[in-house]
């Protein structure tokens, strides 16, 4: 009996060893779906694309300070930076936005992405909703899921950083696909893609101001102005009553905005007869990113003992983040020294006259010209010196004078608010301005060149250059120097660039485009200077001399014909001169006949090459257009 039931164990035990052999599938895992063996599946039935509504602001009060890695909170609420999260009070906790989830509208735009083969799917979220979407197989590995809103690519992919009621949203999470299981995504939260701002100026800080129906040009309406790079938003006083919402887009992963109020402030004291003049602050806030809400807060801190006190506060609202003040005090200002508001701040950049006193001004006259060198021998030259251990941001100079024509200059050559900005480097000032920082200390000197100090000298009168320079820390500093110009006028004229055929027979016009053919056109160029040439580059925009196809001829889309460094033999070989053959000299001819077929054989298209000569009469542009017709 023994025997018999060890061999009924044996026999059974046999019997379930071959059936697993068959089928090797655990019980508790579907039946897969035929064609789709090997596969795991991503379960959206449960999927929720929200998108994070929340605008609360935090409770926390207190002082902070802006360093220079950011602001760093003083408020007794805030934890420490060692507490550990899970430690934190129920007071931290109120120092935490509490975010509002909303679902997604159904044009959200879906994609699962498989992270080591590239490889997508696109839906849209109303897609997923659908039944037959709610399975989803895939080949195991790593899949990121991501949502967006439906305007989001586009947003990206257009020219416009600055906008009105224009957020955007994006999120994503990270799934593993495990083969024969289901994965389920019921986790995917957007969050603002782009960097939201309002401006507030409280009530007692806007009566100080006067009034927009009052306004002048002379004297500005109260505005302040949120600018990143080019782009700005002007906030009014109905933008700012109205919080209204703008959004800069984060073309960086940390950015600055620069806060600028402009004003015609009342400096009269009490109730005496107003008295306006026009002011204008500026300042930073950096390490602006996007999902950010930076909400600015100008205000009046106390207005005591005939002084007032400015302060800015700048919250900073990221979803599920602590949030932090940043308050900075714009400066303090008594009645009596009124005149100029633009104090700086302590430890900010100084602005020198390098081989002169700043507050005797500067003076341009026709003696400082000379005639039989064709060049100045005196060139106005500033030093812009930071504190130890920091670097100058920026540097902008703000042109005022009693010469009508040059602020209309100003204007028409797209400088807004008669405000140029000289660093970073600005290349379209390049012939006129020569900025050099020093790798050591990082102070930088500002030198107008001879185009620059002709160009200046052509406009008579008395003009005022205030220098707006920050530094790496967001200190400010406000130098004024008053510029006086003698006589005024031209002095010579500038280069002259002439474009003809080989034998001059046939003059090219360089506002028209000519076709590249067998028989031209011809390119010899022909500059003259009265003073000798001082600067000479040459610029191509091209269609199909792409910077692969000039690294290959050792070109390159800009170069120096004066400087040529690396470019100097590539150059000469297609007979454009470089060097002591171009510096000094007051005549200048050359061919580059030979460069035209070759545009033709790399087929059709566009090509402009950009000459700007330069010497002590001034800046000259030309540019050679060209087109390529061959297939």
């Amino acid at each position: 009996m023994h025997m018999k039931t060890t061999l009924q164990l044996i026999t059974l035990a046999a019997f379930f060893l071959l059936s697993g052999c068959k089928d090797e599938t655990p019980w508790y895992l579907p039946n897969p779906t035929p064609g789709e063996e090997g596969v795991g599946y991503l379960v959206t039935s449960g999927l929720t694309v929200s998108v994070t509504d929340d605008e609360e602001i935090s409770v926390t009060t207190g002082n902070s300070e802006v360093s220079a890695t950011g602001p760093v909170s003083k408020s007794t609420e805030a934890p420490s930076a060692t507490s550990d999260r899970s430690a934190e009070s129920q007071a931290d906790l109120q120092t935490r936005a509490s975010a509002t989830l909303v679902d997604a509208s159904d044009d959200y735009k879906v994609t699962i992405r498989n992270d080591k083969t590239a490889e997508e799917k696109q839906y849209t979220y109303g897609d997923l909703k659908k039944a037959e979407n709610q399975k989803i197989p895939l080949q195991p590995g790593s899949y990121t899921i991501s949502a967006e809103s439906p305007d989001y690519a586009d947003y990206l992919a257009g020219t416009s950083n600055a906008d009105w009621d224009k957020p955007v949203f994006i999120g994503s999470v990270t799934k593993t696909i495990v083969k024969e299981q289901e994965t389920v995504v019921d986790d995917l939260i957007c969050k603002l893609g782009n960097i939201k701002t309002t401006v507030a100026v409280s009530p007692d800080l806007q009566n100080l101001f006067m009034p927009d129906a009052q306004a002048t040009e002379q004297l500005p309406a109260l505005t302040v102005t949120l600018s990143m790079g080019d782009h700005q938003l002007v906030y009014g006083r109905q933008e700012m009553e109205n919080e209204a919402r703008g959004y800069f887009k984060a073309v960086e992963s940390s950015n600055t905005i620069t806060i600028q109020l402009e004003g015609a402030y009342n400096k009269a004291a009490g109730d005496a007869a107003p008295e306006y003049v026009p002011v204008t602050w500026t300042r930073e806030i950096t390490d602006c990113k996007a999902g950010q809400w930076r909400k600015i807060s100008i205000k009046v801190l106390n207005a005591t003992q005939g002084t007032i006190q400015f302060q800015m506060e700048v919250e900073n609202w990221v979803y599920d983040q602590k949030i932090d003040v940043d308050v900075m005090q714009m400066f303090a200002v008594g009645e009596e020294i009124i005149p100029d508001l633009d104090m700086s701040d302590p430890n900010a950049p100084v602005v020198t006259l390098d081989g002169g006193d700043i507050t005797q001004g500067y003076t341009i006259s026709q003696g400082m010209f000379d005639d039989q060198l064709g060049k100045w021998n005196q060139n106005l030259r500033m030093a812009i010196t930071p504190q130890s251990g920091v670097a100058v941001r920026s540097a902008k100079v703000v042109f005022a004078s009693d010469n009508a024509d040059l602020l209309s200059a100003l204007n028409q050559a797209g400088y807004g608010n008669q405000t140029v900005t000289v660093w970073p480097q600005n290349a379209a000032l390049s012939p006129y301005l020569l900025m050099k920082e020093a790798s050591a200390t990082g102070a930088l000197t500002a030198t107008l060149t001879d185009p620059g100090m002709t160009a200046l000298f052509g406009y008579k009168g008395t003009h005022t250059l205030k220098f707006v320079t920050v530094d790496t820390k967001g200190r400010t500093s406000y130098t004024s120097l008053t510029v006086r110009v003698t006589e005024g006028g031209s002095i010579g004229s500038a280069p002259e660039i002439l474009w003809t055929n080989k034998d001059g027979s046939m003059v090219y016009n360089f506002d028209q485009r000519y076709s590249i053919t067998d028989s031209g056109p011809e390119v010899k160029i022909t500059v003259t200077s009265a003073t000798g040439i001082v600067g000479f580059t040459v610029d191509i925009t091209s269609d199909r001399l792409t910077p692969s196809e000039l690294q290959g001829l050792g070109l390159s889309s800009h170069m120096d014909l004066v400087n040529p460094g690396e470019f100097k033999g590539p150059l000469e070989q297609l007979q454009f001169p470089t060097g002591d053959n171009v510096a000094g000299q007051k005549m200048l001819e050359f061919d580059i006949s030979q460069f035209m077929p070759l545009l033709d054989r790399l087929g059709p298209g566009d090509s402009d090459f950009t000459l700007t000569v330069t010497d002590a009469g001034g800046v000259t542009i030309k540019t050679i257009q060209v087109k390529a017709i061959s297939e």
